[in-house]
């Protein structure tokens, strides 16, 4: 977090290089991830995570979009240089990285443990391994759903394309409704509200086209139709950062209003976090074929939508309500264990995917039974923290990342 000149926490200045919250809130929603993959990997692991299906990837979407800036791009050339190298070539070369240590290209006879490949509603034949990696090749570079080896970082490349179109879609509305605050600031303030709806139109467009691609079977190459779903979110996310900034700065501001008026602030926030919570429970209903990645997104879109609202809603809030929490030695702790989920998102989603795959594929048998298979965590956790330095320190440039010591790749202070 960043200090306002009283050097008071601003809560989400737009000087901020990494914000707190918004880094522990990252971290989380991948920690979900990781904990469902655990569960839908083992069938002697039960953790809730299904519930949770609705809103894990949507969240982590919307909050790309409050982070989405183009200050440092003077043009889409430089945003997309910038993109490109720190998403898309690491996404190709994790994704080749860990097709190449995938168990079942060196031992074919694991090949029925491996998880099934669809692509492009294609379910291919697979007889031997060259069949294997060729489609593990076109799950890469023509689905843009990863290696089955790193599965997860099909995110990154969504991530990736989802940016690239919300850039051109903002200047086109900008374009279209030229800022003219300078000269006229009423009719500034009325363009940028345009553009702003004009923004929206095209994202609840986008929505609607995904659904309906959903609903007809239809696949795309690169993952189009994904694309289309995702964008919703992200521009929510945009749209949202400035209630979502002022919420944040309310509260954290001791130089704003009095103290009645933060304790109101306090309650306010709590009071979202409940309703949310509740309306997400009650609304949301469990579906194991539910899922972002392949644009599944259940019986109606009203209850997909509902879902995921509530269940941000609450999550922004709860993590808004939790940068004012003492900094007492635990919360310290855990928020400093988020930051760091959040900074090794790369690692961490191919990484622990990875020795799932491994244990599902070798030691499944062994590890899956009640009161064992919990040990999965575990392992993931301790190879996990293992990969993070190697990646960081030697790794790197996989990652479009600067080499940092084993120190500062596993630092949880701030």
């Amino acid at each position: 977090m960043t200090k306002s000149p009283a050097g008071q926490s601003n809560g989400m200045s737009d000087k901020a290089t990494r914000i707190g919250w918004i880094d522990e809130f990252k971290g989380f929603v991948l920690l979900l991830v990781c904990l469902f993959h655990i569960e839908q990997g083992f069938s002697n692991v039960s953790m809730g995570m299904l519930h949770l299906s609705a809103l894990r990837m949507s969240a982590f979407f919307f909050i790309s979009g409050i982070l989405f800036s183009t200050r440092r791009f003077s043009d889409f050339k430089s945003y997309f240089i910038h993109k490109t190298r720190v998403l898309l070539i690491p996404y190709i070369l994790l994704s080749l990285l860990f097709l190449a240590l995938d168990p079942v290209l060196y031992h074919f006879e694991w090949f029925p443990r491996a998880p099934r490949m669809t692509i492009m509603n294609i379910k291919p034949e697979i007889a031997g391994v060259w069949d294997y990696l060729y489609w593990n090749l076109a799950k890469i570079f023509i689905a843009g759903k990863s290696s089955i080896g790193s599965g997860p970082l099909w995110f990154v490349f969504t991530l990736y394309s989802v940016s690239l179109m919300f850039y051109g879609v903002q200047k086109i509305a900008k374009f279209l409704f030229k800022q003219r605050e300078k000269e006229i600031p009423a009719q500034g303030r009325e363009d940028t509200l345009k553009a702003k709806i004009a923004i929206a139109g095209a994202a609840i467009t986008s929505l609607i086209a995904g659904w309906l691609l959903y609903k007809n079977h239809i696949r795309l190459p690169l993952g189009i139709e994904r694309d289309l779903t995702v964008l919703f979110f992200f521009t929510c996310g945009w749209i949202c950062r400035e209630p979502i900034k002022n919420l944040s700065g309310f509260l954290h501001n001791n130089n704003q209003g009095t103290a009645l008026r933060r304790c109101s602030g306090v309650l306010l926030t709590a009071g979202i976090v409940l309703i949310s919570f509740v309306l997400y429970a009650f609304i949301e209903i469990p579906d194991p074929n539910f899922s972002i990645m392949n644009n599944d997104l259940g019986k109606s879109l009203g209850i997909f939508l509902a879902s995921s609202f509530f269940g941000i809603a609450g999550l922004v809030a709860t993590f808004i309500l939790a940068d004012k929490l003492p900094n007492i030695a635990p919360i310290r702790i855990a928020k400093g264990i988020l930051r760091n989920i959040s900074r090794n998102a790369l690692v961490i989603l191919a990484v622990h995917w990875w020795i799932l795959l491994v244990l599902r594929i070798v030691f499944k048998s062994e590890l899956d039974k009640p009161g064992t298979a919990y040990l999965s965590a575990i392992i993931v956790t301790v190879g996990v923290t293992i990969a993070i330095p190697i990646f960081r320190c030697k790794l790197y440039k996989l990652l479009g990342k600067e080499k940092v010591s084993v120190r500062e790749s596993l630092r949880i202070r701030d």
